[in-house]
């Protein structure tokens, strides 16, 4: 159900109102009705390269049934707007049938080369030649169809085609001085566009126009009858027949009945247009419409596309690459067509688009899975023939329900089926070093289907697509068509979007509302990403800024600025059977951002929300960021032994995902530097340093560590506490021999665990006087990081460690190793430990833990700099980032809202290339820039300076 004050609800509410006020303007008795854009089997000469390089028309669909589809709609008179030639018209002429002719003319706008199509009526055969030699030039066109009173109009006016960068809006000016007639119903456009036509001639004034003409050396006169009156139009647009006369016009003929007594409705409909009132009538779905057009020319091409020659496809006029996408079409096509059950499920699936219901030898011929798949498939064929608004519905519910069905099916055969498992060979059943090693496909296509010729193969996956197909080729192919008609459809409507964007803007109404979907996998679960995006979701929901969450799980529930979406599928990695990854329908993903209104999107996970990510990018054309919270290629390095082979294939599979998103935040410098580097190669000025924040829950408090450690520790010993996931990549395995060297100087020492994973038994078997806490909840951890003496973070790829400044928050100091992330919170041990090696840390801990002073002073700068981490600023910096307006109020009066970060303190976030992102809110005085160093903090190095010299001297004799 849509929110009723969501943008997709209010400007679908104010269309159909101006709809049903503008079609009260015409008695019901006076109204001529026709649908003044459609086409047929005739629509074959295009300017579409790619369609005529396949030799496949527009529509496969009969004159005759189109014209039988308007009657059944209810229009009285009747015409046909192929592409570029009226050749249905002169055959029903000479039938004896009563026609008004017509035609799409696609012109080209010689300035700026691109090309717009001109409904244009009442031609004769001879006026059609010359039509179609002027139009070349659009100038000339006009010119020539005003000369002749031949009436057009601008069909889809905000949807046109560019070889050259997009003219802007001045190229619009020039059309309004060039036609008076605006279609502002295409049944195939989504409302906004249809909407923003609408109100953008409401509001033209003589002024306006006459100020443009002079502006652009155009006479409106000289192609206009009336160019101070606009009229609105409609049209189907329809290539299928199943939308033909739902959307379209009304013709206002004061004395309908009489005239039609001597004339033909054609001749009064050619007189009305010439110079009558005409309203638009019928109804617009979003992005439906299109999507179902697209999936029965898919349907239509299965079953009727012949094969189009290799050799005339290369030979065909055209770029290497539009031959290079037609060869991959025409595979598609062929194999869909290869796939007898594939085939049988478009053929019905079309039958039931024009009302057939599935037959009962067809139902039987299904398996129990596919059963519902039938069901939905008679559902729409049965609501064809109820109403137009039931009709969409259905249609639009139930291609999801089918997608929705596919995907089920696909994960459970994969996770029942062993056959799929083995047409990728050994591959599957070997670690991840292997198939990250033979991630690639033979450049022999014929190895992909036979065993024996991959044999010599042996750094290359084995890819058995025979058996593949075999278990798995209706419900992945049907499921990839539906997506990929999805995706076509919706970056179809959304290819000009920047433009639209201006347009509204120029406009002064109807901009979509500046709004973010955040997408990530993991939100709830036990780890630092999850805790990270929790505190985000928090924050955005106090300040209710304009930003929601999206995630895929069956146990979070739906609340302010998160939306769930059910999971298809699910699985998880081998190592990491704790965090369960869930697949999402894709339909419902991008119904949600659809419906949300939303115009930008940040992604905060590689897996399965990054391609996620891009598919919403690539359809609506909106900027897309990438959150970068795991370093991949440090991850691998500690945890796999990787040949440099397989590293760097792993950097090139990243390298290319990266670069499709059109900014990248990172947490730190090292990561900025890595991602602007020859490695990686992405544009340095999109990538924004950022930081995480804590929670205010995370502050000093009452030392119990009776309460905090279980009531194993009471008395005031050392306590080394680690807190995070126990796996080996974490360095968990190096803490027992940082405590044996704790323990030489400091027998007493303890250390305490506070997390769970898959290291723990190991390690508890090394350190069996450790206290193991198990998972600790949030609320909880302050008292935890209260009562310790020291974090130690013996990770070597943490992009930030949250915990670090969770722990400093609560004046607690921490250790860790000089890499990125730590080296930048911590910075350079002026307010913790950094080492560089194990040697190195557990020497510096150890010296630590036996002088009470240094550890005193440590702990008051641990939480002196946890200070500078500023929610506001971190979170404002963020916002003007991504280009948001929404602002959260900051607490400190001397920083002014309306400025940048570096505006107030240079070089501090954003895509600052000299400091610490997250170093949002210093003191003044600091030691940037100008700033003079103030004598608190001079005292302060002093008594470091003097701690640190009896620290040395400790760790010497340690």
């Amino acid at each position: 159900m849509m929110d009723k004050n969501s943008f997709q609800h209010q400007i679908r509410e104010k269309y159909q109102n101006l709809l049903d006020r503008h079609s009260r303007m015409i008695p019901e008795g006076e109204r001529l009705k026709i649908d003044l854009h459609c086409h047929d089997e005739n629509s074959d000469i295009t300017d579409e390269l790619l369609g005529r390089i396949l030799r496949v028309p527009e529509t496969w669909i009969k004159t005759a049934d189109l014209v039988h589809s308007l009657k059944v709609a209810g229009c009285h008179a009747f015409t046909i707007t192929n592409h570029n030639n009226a050749r249905s018209c002169w055959k029903l002429l000479d039938k004896g049938e009563d026609i008004l002719v017509g035609a799409e003319f696609t012109c080209t706008a010689p300035e700026y080369d691109n090309r717009i199509h001109v409904l244009t009526y009442g031609f004769t055969p001879e006026q059609e030649v010359k039509l179609n030699k002027y139009r070349t030039n659009l100038y000339q066109f006009m010119t020539y169809a005003a000369e002749h009173n031949l009436p057009t109009i601008l069909p889809h006016p905000l949807f046109f085609y560019s070889r050259k960068p997009f003219p802007g809006l001045e190229f619009f000016e020039k059309l309004v001085l060039l036609f008076e007639r605006f279609e502002v119903m295409n049944g195939q456009r989504d409302i906004w566009q249809n909407l923003l036509t609408w109100e953008f001639l409401s509001n033209l004034d003589e002024e306006k126009i006459d100020h443009w003409s002079k502006k652009h050396n155009l006479n409106p006169h000289n192609f206009c009858r009336h160019p101070y009156r606009k009229t609105l139009t409609g049209g189907s647009d329809d290539h299928m027949s199943f939308f033909a006369g739902t959307c379209g016009s009304y013709l206002h003929v004061p004395n309908l009945k009489s005239r039609l007594v001597h004339e033909k409705p054609s001749e009064i409909a050619l007189d009305v247009l010439r110079d009558g009132f005409i309203s638009p009538y019928g109804h617009v779905g979003n992005q439906e419409k299109l999507h179902v057009a697209l999936l029965d020319y898919l349907s239509q091409l299965t079953l009727n596309m012949k094969e189009p020659g290799l050799l005339r496809m290369f030979l065909h006029h055209g770029t290497l690459r539009d031959k290079l996408y037609c060869l991959a079409a025409s595979n598609i096509i062929q194999e869909l067509k290869r796939h007898r059950f594939t085939t049988f499920f478009f053929k019905t699936l079309h039958e039931s688009l024009n009302g057939k219901k599935p037959g009962i030898l067809k139902k039987f011929r299904v398996t129990p899975d596919f059963k519902p798949i039938i069901h939905k498939i008679e559902d729409i064929a049965k609501s064809r023939h109820i109403d137009e608004n039931t009709y969409l519905d259905s249609m639009g519910d139930g291609i999801h329900d089918i997608f929705n069905q596919l995907n089920r099916i696909i994960a459970r055969r994969i996770n029942k089926n062993t056959e799929i498992k083995n047409a990728f060979g050994d591959d599957l059943k070997n670690d991840t070093r292997t198939l990250i090693e033979r991630f690639e496909i033979p450049t022999h296509f014929r190895s992909l289907f036979e065993e024996e010729a991959g044999r010599d193969t042996d750094d290359v996956t084995r890819i058995h697509l025979s058996k593949f197909f075999d278990q798995l080729s209706f419900p992945v192919l049907a499921s990839a068509v539906i997506a990929g008609t999805s995706l076509i459809s919706t970056r179809s409507l959304n290819s000009n979007r920047k433009f639209l964007n201006q347009f509204a803007q120029n406009l002064g109404q109807l901009q979509y509302p500046e709004k973010v979907l955040w997408l990530t996998d993991t939100l709830r679960d036990k780890n630092g990403v999850s805790n990270s995006l929790s505190a985000k979701l928090k924050l955005v929901q106090e300040h209710n800024l304009n930003l929601d969450f999206l995630v895929c799980s069956d146990e979070i529930r739906e609340q302010e600025h998160l939306r769930v979406v059910k999971p298809v599928g699910r699985f998880t990695f081998p190592n990491y059977k704790e965090q369960t990854i869930n697949v999402p329908d894709l339909l419902q993903v991008k119904q949600v951002f659809l419906e949300g209104g939303y115009d930008r999107i940040v992604c905060s996970t590689e897996f399965i929300m990054g391609p996620v990510a891009l598919f919403l990018k690539t359809s609506f054309n909106v900027p897309t960021y990438f959150f970068l919270h795991t370093d991949w290629m440090e991850f691998i390095k500690g945890t796999t032994a990787f040949k440099p082979q397989t590293l760097d294939r792993v950097r090139r599979i990243l390298r290319f995902f990266y670069h499709q998103f059109d900014g990248i935040f990172a947490l730190n410098r090292d990561h900025r530097d890595w991602l602007s580097s020859k490695q990686i190669q992405y544009p340095k000025e999109n990538i924004y340093l950022t930081s995480h924040w804590v929670s205010e829950l995370f502050k000093p408090g009452k030392v119990d560590r009776l309460k905090a450690f279980k009531g194993r520790i009471a008395d005031n010993r050392f306590v080394l506490l680690y807190a995070g996931r126990i796996s080996e990549e974490k360095g968990v395995l190096e803490l027992p021999e940082i405590l044996k060297k704790i323990r030489v100087g400091n027998p007493d020492a303890q250390l305490v665990v506070a997390g769970v994973g898959p290291a723990e038994s190991k390690l508890r078997q090394m350190v069996p006087d450790a206290v193991f806490l198990g998972w600790v909840e949030k609320q909880d951890m302050p008292l935890l990081y209260s009562s310790a003496s020291l974090l130690v973070l013996p990770s070597k790829f943490d992009t930030f460690g949250n915990v670090i400044l969770e722990a400093m928050s609560c004046g607690l100091p921490v250790a860790a190793y000089s890499i990125k992330g730590p080296r930048d919170i911590i910075e350079s041990s002026k307010y913790g430990i950094l080492a560089d090696d194990l040697e190195d840390l557990a020497g510096e801990i150890a010296a630590i833990a036996c002088n009470p002073a240094a550890l005193t002073t440590l702990r008051d700068h641990a939480l002196n700099r946890a200070d500078y981490f500023s929610v506001e600023r971190i979170m404002n910096q963020f916002l003007r980032d991504i280009k948001l307006p929404d602002r959260l109020k900051t607490k400190n009066d001397d920083f002014k809202d309306d400025i940048g970060v570096e505006e107030a303190v240079p070089g501090l976030i954003g895509n600052s290339q000299e400091f610490n992102p997250a170093f949002n809110h210093r003191p003044q005085g600091l030691e940037f820039g100008n700033f003079e160093k103030p004598d608190f903090l001079s005292r302060q190095n002093s008594t470091i300076q003097r701690d640190r010299l009896k620290t040395d001297s400790l760790k010497k004799a340690v």
